[in-house]
């Protein structure tokens, strides 16, 4: 997105922000969503109170979305989301996520109000501890899902083996030149083990985007989630592999981390979970993969790591879960 079309729309948010009554708090610079389709800022209202207003961004033309997403897809899960959330949980007494204060008109809306969860200070390192993730991820595999299936409106995210093959199916024109015949077939029946290992295991809320930025932990320890652009259902396995990936935390945190999350599951139910990781990770490895490919060609310098990535979840084995 280009400074001038940024500074456009923060334009637009900040009028938005007068009628609504709020004073913009002011930021180093302006904060925008990961995957570049919000604007979220920080306000304040009467009586000091606090809040986040989360304006929805359209895309650039060069945007390059993930296979198969729409680029109104992010408004309408997350502002869908809430609204369920509102209607079963308002207080927020079971789901730890922020309350919700308006919903812009409009399908799809164009902006979301919600409260400001001020976080406690320090380094992500010293405030998210991995009992804050375990719980976080327990109360996502513990949420009913049947409420989110079958809402109109709602573009809901599948999260699973199925899912994951159909996305990549969709990026082959774009990853077959950096993979090749040979890894595009070894996927292929990758995906096909994973679905047979897999298949029958219930669904769970899925948040899509699990990662530490995502995390809020509050003075009195308490932990949120934030940001359900990608929200959906399926494998019960794909948030713990998105941190895992994501963190830069030290390996032997991490190793500890995946020794916790696995230590609970035994024999057929330990195999099924390895698979739901291993597959979780040969999708991303070939999302990240297909985006540098269309964003930097042949000159992608990410690529000899995503390939090893790929490599390493088709493998499995002690490349990935060290004993």
């Amino acid at each position: 997105m280009t400074q001038t079309s940024l500074d456009e729309h923060l334009q637009a948010a900040r009028t938005l922000l007068e009628e609504l009554q709020l004073h913009e708090i002011d930021q180093l610079r302006p904060m925008v969503s990961g995957h570049r389709s919000s604007l979220p800022i920080l306000a304040r209202g009467s009586g000091d109170r606090q809040f986040l207003l989360k304006y929805y961004l359209p895309p650039d033309a060069d945007t390059i979305l993930p296979a198969g997403v729409r680029a109104d897809d992010y408004s309408r899960r997350e502002t869908g989301f809430y609204r369920l959330l509102d209607s079963i949980d308002p207080e927020r007494r079971e789901f730890p996520a922020p309350r919700t204060i308006a919903v812009g008109p409009g399908d799809p809306a164009r902006w979301l109000l919600l409260e400001w969860l001020p976080p406690a200070a320090g380094p992500a390192e010293e405030v998210i501890s991995q009992e804050h993730v375990h719980e976080l991820m327990h109360k996502l595999g513990s949420m009913p899902t049947e409420r989110l299936m079958g809402r109109r409106g709602f573009p809901l995210e599948h999260w699973d083996p199925i899912g994951y093959l159909d996305r990549i199916r969709h990026m082959y024109d774009a990853v077959l030149f950096v993979i090749g015949e040979e890894r595009w077939r070894n996927l292929q029946r990758f995906f096909g083990e994973a679905v047979r290992w897999t298949d029958g295991r219930p669904h769970v809320m899925v948040h899509g985007d699990f990662q530490e930025a995502n995390i809020i932990v509050t003075e009195d320890e308490r932990a949120f989630l934030v940001d359900f652009e990608c929200v959906g259902i399926g494998n019960r396995d794909h948030d713990f592999a998105w941190y895992w990936l994501h963190s830069e935390r030290h390996p032997e945190w991490k190793r500890q981390l995946l020794h916790r999350w696995l230590g609970h599951t035994v024999g057929g139910d330990r195999i099924r979970a390895e698979w739901g990781i291993r597959s979780a990770i040969a999708y991303l490895a070939i999302r990240r993969l297909r985006w540098g490919y269309l964003t930097h060609g042949e000159e992608d310098s990410r690529q000899s790591s995503n390939l090893a990535l790929l490599d390493a979840a088709l493998e499995g084995g002690a490349s990935l879960f060290p004993v």
